[in-house]
Parts: structure tokens; sequence; C-alpha cells
């Protein structure tokens, strides 16, 4: 029977496949030979015309170095299967490319044997396969590096796989996770709940909760959930989901009562900005946290580098620390950048590697903002180096500065001269004008000193109204010339609101190195030299001279009053009552030392205080207060009172004697008191010597005594010290506290440092109250005790247990 086409029709049909089709004839011996037929599609796809694709065979279409397409093609296709491969094939003008070949053979009537190949273009397909394995291997490097836990559960409830984090956390190896079913981990309360939530997971639907699961060692541990079905090709197979531990961050928010903070998931509703870099730094995605934080939305950001955003100061810092993500670890640091408005945002940055086929192609990015807390951290850092009322450097900075001056005069083989001034007539002034014409006075002297100072000089407040210049660089005449300037500069005037009030300054010099080579001595000599100008009359200057008598010496009379003081009796305590401010009753007293002699009166602690530290007799002093303190808080609870705080000031000679802590305790046993009901206040200056302070603070607070730290804000705090030391109590200065009703800075540092120690489990105590807005103030804004003359001046002991039944009967 004859076929319904013509063999031309059959090459027509051959023409119109859209598949290139090749047609080889083999040879009677089974070589293959030449192509005797292609299409028109063959020449399309590989270049080549008809008549040059008839001159060659399959291998000479190959683009790789499988020469062997003939053994192929004999080991397979002879057997009379029929294969598919996939090949790289030659295109006469362009670059080789994929193919997938489906080969065949074929018998005609006359025995004749053709192998037929149809050859598609692959290349689509393969750019989408490496599409999706990239897309795999990012997926997964997100799934292993995740800090949170990362699980996927089957629809019997049994988990089927977990991220490195689940298994930190849950403490089940990875091995043995097929056999465990969700429920036996979920806290008890939570069984019920967290199985309707599975269920509607099964019904497709996104579901979010927190939840209590229960560790494979039995620790409780809070889960933040969001989970998601997996569906697969419209077939729900399962669940994924995120959990993410907020066991700290629900124990601080119970703590915080009821924070608005909500937590969030890692990705879009994440609270912290969450971005991911390309490799070069150019944004590649950003969620809605990183738009508030920065101002800037995402179409500004997506494909530009951070580098402009970064502030100058912290661009090459930040671009090495980059640099060190890159080479594939987790990786944390600090930086700050500018905001849309300009303003500086103080970020802490973690930053994690995205790993694909063991090569790293991003860099995920979590930041949090700690612009806040850099800001507190500043002020208190330039609190520690300045001082609060004039704005000089402080004593502390003075030290720092004198080591340097020091060094620099030795290298360069120079002589400074150190500058001892102390203003005449400064009490007399602040008695009759009051403490605020006195502070008003105080710091246009600061400021008129700035001003009268060159580069090469710097004047520091030293304490009180003395202040010192360090003048570097300079012989004495020199000097003499800056010591002249001040004398003339300081018979001007000043208006202390609407009074004219000139005060003339006493000034000592000492020079380095003719009158020592350390500040102690330099510091002393100034001094002394200061007081000889004292003697001659105030209002001029004195260099040291080997022949000035030191100022102590004029002191041995009531020295040798003072050693006798304790055999005598002479001391006495007074008692300041500390009010709790929000329970209104009496939490403490501070004890305060007074000397009354015979011959001299009732002696100031401002005038035998440094006295006693300089001659040591501070010690058995300070011993005699903390054991005559004790005695009578004890005498008070015997009489029936509730127990209250025993404060007691340490000088900073007695804070560093070597049995501090073995005669505390001593005097604890001897006195009966326990040492909950006994705190000592240690002031910011004993904190210079961090490291001695920590040892002996530490071996006080194993005794079980309370530790202060008073005056907290004058000038020598550091958050390291408030990190590292055991301190129970803050006491903020009285400084801060006289015009805490008008001024709104004093308000700001009062608020900050509250909340400082608060943050820090520290409580605060306020000196110096005096007015019902001042204890309002410090109520509102959360101080926890107050002390001051608003409640009770300090008063005898006798004068104690009235004060306790009659401020219980107002309150």
């Amino acid at each position: 029977m004859n076929g319904i086409f013509t063999s031309q029709e059959y090459y027509q049909i051959l023409q119109h496949i859209t598949d290139a089709l090749y047609v080889i004839a083999l040879k009677p011996s089974g070589e293959i030979g030449q192509f005797v037929e292609v299409n028109e599609a063959a020449c399309l796809q590989s270049g080549y015309s008809r008549e040059e694709l008839l001159q060659l065979k399959p291998n000479d279409m190959l683009a790789s170095d499988r020469n062997n397409i003939d053994d192929l093609l004999n080991k397979h296709v002879m057997t009379g299967k029929t294969i598919t491969m996939e090949l790289l094939q030659k295109h006469k003008y362009d670059d080789p490319f994929p193919v997938e070949v489906n080969t065949q053979l074929i018998t005609l009537n006359n025995n004749q044997q053709y192998i037929v190949s149809i050859v598609r273009d692959i290349r689509a397909r393969k750019e989408t396969e490496n599409k999706l394995h990239e897309s795999t291997k990012k997926l997964h490097s997100l799934f292993a590096f995740n800090p949170d836990i990362i699980f996927t559960i089957n629809p019997d409830g049994y988990f089927s796989d977990v991220n490195p984090a689940a298994e930190k956390v849950l403490k089940y190896p990875k091995k043995d996770i097929a056999h465990i079913e969700y429920l036996s981990i979920i806290a008890e309360p939570y069984v019920e709940m967290t199985q309707k939530y599975f269920e509607n997971i099964l019904r497709g639907k996104i579901v979010h909760f927190e939840v209590v699961v229960i560790s494979k060692d039995d620790e409780h541990i809070e889960l933040d959930i969001t989970a998601v079905p997996i569906i697969i090709d419209d077939k729900i197979i399962g669940a994924i989901g995120v959990g993410r531990d907020i066991t700290l961050q629900n124990a601080t928010r119970r703590k915080l009562l009821e924070s608005e903070q909500q937590y969030r998931s890692l990705f879009e509703n994440n609270i912290d900005p969450v971005i991911t870099f390309a490799m070069d730094g150019t944004f590649i995605y950003l969620n809605q946290a990183t738009e508030e934080l920065t101002g800037f939305n995402k179409d500004e950001l997506i494909g530009e580098t951070f580098l402009p955003h970064i502030i100058p100061e912290e661009l090459e810092k930040t671009q090495k620390e980059f640099a060190e993500a890159l080479k594939g670890k987790p990786h944390q640091y600090e930086t700050c950048m500018y905001n849309k408005m300009g303003e500086k945002v103080y970020l802490h940055i973690t930053l994690i590697p995205i790993m694909v086929d063991n090569n790293m192609t991003g860099i995920h990015c979590i930041g949090k903002d700690i612009t806040e807390k850099r800001q507190i951290e500043a002020r208190l850092n330039y609190m520690a180096f300045h001082d609060y009322l004039t704005g000089l450097p402080n004593q502390h900075l003075f030290q720092k500065d004198f080591k340097k001056a020091m060094k620099d005069a030795k290298k360069f083989d120079s002589e400074l001269a150190l500058f001892f001034l102390d203003l005449d007539r400064f009490k007399a002034i602040n008695d009759s004008l009051g403490h605020e014409t006195g502070d008003l006075l105080l710091k246009k002297i600061a400021q008129r000193l700035e001003a009268l100072l060159d580069n090469n000089a710097e004047v520091y407040r030293y304490g009180g109204d003395e202040f010192i210049i360090l003048l570097n660089n300079a012989n004495e005449k020199e000097a003499e010339v800056l010591a002249k300037k001040i004398l003339v500069d300081f018979s001007i005037s000043y208006d202390l609101n609407g009074v004219d009030v000139v005060v003339t300054p006493s000034v000592g010099i000492s020079m380095y190195p003719h009158n020592g080579v350390d500040k102690k001595n330099l510091i002393r000599k100034a001094d002394n030299a200061m007081y000889h100008a004292k003697l001659l009359g105030k209002n001029n200057f004195q260099f040291y001279q080997g022949n000035m008598r030191n100022k102590v010496n004029e002191n041995f009379e009531m020295e040798s009053m003072l050693r006798k003081a304790l055999e005598q009796d002479e001391l006495l305590l007074v008692y300041q009552p500390q009010v709790n401010a929000s329970g209104n009753n009496v939490v403490g007293v501070e004890a305060l030392i007074r000397w009354k002699n015979e011959k001299l009166g009732m002696v100031s602690p401002g005038e035998f205080i440094p006295m006693a530290e300089e001659t040591g007799l501070i010690i058995p002093i300070g011993e005699w207060v903390i054991r005559t303190a004790c005695l009578q808080n004890k005498a008070w609870q015997n009489q029936g009172f509730e127990p209250i705080t025993m404060s007691v000031n340490l000088s900073i000679r007695q804070f560093y004697q070597s049995n501090l802590a073995a005669k505390v305790e001593e005097i604890l046993l001897e006195t009966g008191l326990n040492p909950v009901y006994l705190e000592l206040e240690i002031t910011e200056s004993m904190a210079m010597q961090a490291d001695t302070a920590t040892k002996v603070l530490n071996d006080l607070k194993k005794l079980g005594v309370k530790i202060a730290m008073d005056d907290f804000g004058t000038g020598y705090s550091s958050l390291n010290y408030l990190r590292n030391f055991p301190i129970d109590h803050l006491k903020i200065d009285q400084s801060f506290i006289r015009d805490i009703s008008q001024n709104e800075e004093d308000q700001n540092i009062i608020t900050s440092i509250i909340a400082l120690g608060h943050n820090l489990n520290i409580k605060l105590v306020a000196e110096g109250v005096e007015t019902k807005e001042q204890r309002d103030f410090l109520v509102e804004n959360g101080c926890d005790v107050l002390q001051g003359y608003y409640f009770s001046r300090p008063v005898e002991h006798s004068e104690i247990p009235a004060f306790i039944r009659s401020f219980l009967h107002i309150n």
C-alpha cells in the first residue's frame, strides 16, 4: 500500500518541525557517518547552513571535551534504546550553549540504519535552574545562621527539621528530632492553645503566638512563634515556623510594668533595623524599622552604598569592621551615621554572612539604636572630667594632662609652671551675698581665666575657690608675665546681679624641674607659695622659695589638740534622717562628726578632717565614728524602733588602710549590729585607683554591709566604676538639687542620673533637699531616698526617736 505522503511532502513536514532535527547515516560496518539530513530549525540553532552541516559529523558539533560521542551512541542506540543527554553544542558565530539531545535508532525497509536526534536549546531552562539553586542556597544560609529557632512539623505533629539554633535552645540533637512530637515539649498550660494554632495552620492560616516550651534539661523557655503552612501543589504538607527566645525580654518587660514594646519577628516587623547588604556594601533589602530610624524610604536606599551615611570620624573604622565581616564570621561593632535630617544616630551592629556553596554572597545586618545610651555616657564622661559649676576641667582631667605635660617637658627638656590660685575674701562674699551669688562669681572667674590664657596654658578648678593653672614650655620670666596679667585682670570688678564685687587672688607658683619633678611636690610647693602670698597681704603672687614655711606648721597647736580629742571625749556625732520618697518613712540616718574643743569651740569638719587625713589621725577617728554609730543604731533597735540604716562616711586614707574590712567586721561583732543596717559612704575620688578600690569594696560587701557613693556627679564618676563597683546607693550631690526648680539643665542631669542608677539596679539618694518643690520633683522622677533640711537638720542621737514618731504621725 502506498503511503498518503510523497517524499517531497515528508521533507516539507521535516522542515516544519520546530525542534532541531539531525539524521545521521550508519555505515554497514556500524561506524557513525556524517549528517545526511537536517531541518531548518537545526540550521537556525547552530548558525550553519544545510550544506555545511551535511559535511559534519556529530563530534564536530560538540564544544566540550566529550569526544566519545560515537562510543556513547554505539553503546546505547545500537542496542535499540532511546537515550536523552545534555551536551554543550557549538555555534558558528556565538558562544557554545547547552542542549538536550534525544536520540533514537531507526531501520528502514532496505535495512539501512539511521540515527535521528532531536536537539533542544535549554539555555532558558538552565538559567532558571541556576537561579532556583541560588535562591535555595540563600534560604539555607538564613536557616543555618539565623539566631532564632526555625522548625518544620509534619501533619502528624512531629518535628521533621530544625536549625542549629533550635538544637542549642531545646537541647535536642537533630538526629533525635524526628522522634519528638511537638506537643511533648509544650508546657501544660499552653498545650490546648498550641494545638488549636497547629490545626489552624493545617487549614491554611498563618499564626503568631507566644508559648512556653520545656527543653531536654527541663528548662522553661518562652518563645515568640510565627508559623505558616507548607503548601505544595495546593496541598498542605505541614508547618514551618520561626521562634525567638523571649524569656529574658519578657522578664524585663514584666519588671518594667507592661512595657509597650511588643516582640516582633526578625524580618519586616522587627523593631530593630534589619538590612541585607551586597558584597560591595550596597543595600539589597531593608525593613520598615530601618526606614523609621534613618528617615529614608526603601527606594532611596536600595542599590546605594551605606558609606555616604556614616559620619566621617567613623568611616575608616566602619569600613574595616565591614571588611572583617566579609571574611565569613559573624561580627559586631558600634558606629554612627547621619539620618535624613542630618542628626547623628549611634548604632550597635551585628553582621551575619550569607553563604552559598561555601562562598559569601552578601551580609545580613541587624542594628540596635544606642543613641540615648551614648548621650548619657557622653554626659557622664564630660562630668567625669569637668567641674559642674564652672565647666572648667577638674582634678581628674588635671591629673591626665599633668602626666602628658611632664612627659613632653622631659622629652623636649623644657620647663613648665604650676600656678596655685586661691580667691581672697571669697568666704566672706559667699556668706554675705549667699551661695547662689558665690556660685555666679566662680563662673565669671572661670570665664575670665579661660579668656586670659593662651593655647599653651590650661586652667582647672581644683576645689572650692582654688584653681590650678598649668603653663607649658615656660620659664620663670614667662610665668611672671602671666601672673601679673592675672592680677591686673582680677582688678576689674564683677557684676553679680547688680552688685559690683572685686575679688583678688593670691597666687603661688612652682617651677618644673627646679622645685620638683612630680605632681605632689609641685602642687604642695605652689600651695605653700600661695599661702605665703596671703601672709604678705594677699592680692600678689609668689614663686616657691626653699625658706618658705609650710602652712601646716602654722597648725601645730590645732593638731596637738586634735590628737587629744579622742582621749578627752571631745568628738561627737549628730545624725541627719533619710526619708523613703515613696513610703514617707525614715529609712536611715547619716552620721556626721563634730569636734567641740574648750579653747577652739565648735570646730567645723572642713577644718579638722583635712588635718586628720594628712597626719593619719583619721584612722583612729574613723574607727571611733563607725563604732559609735553602730552602738547608737543598735541602741535604737533595743528601744523597740524598726531597724534603719546607719550611713557612715569613709575618708580616702581610711578607705585604703589594709585592714579596713577586718576592722569593720570586728566592730560589727563587738556592737552586735546586723551588717545590713550599716552603710559605708565613699566619695568619687576614691574610685581613682579602680583595681584597689574594687577589691576593698568587694571585701566590705562580703561582710553584708551596704555601699554608697557620696557626692555623685561632682567630677570623678565613670560608667566603668558604676558597672564594676558593688554600689547600693548613689547620693546625688546637693549642688544639683539647689536650683532644681528653676534650672532645666539641673533637672535633665538629675533625671539622667536617676535613670542610669535604676538601669544598674542602684537606688538614688538626694542630698540637700530644702524645699517642697525640690521634694516633689525628686519624688515624681523616681528618686528613692531624700535627705536635707526640708525634713530635718543634723540632730543629736536623743532627738532621733522623737523625730521618727512625729514624722510618722505627720505623714
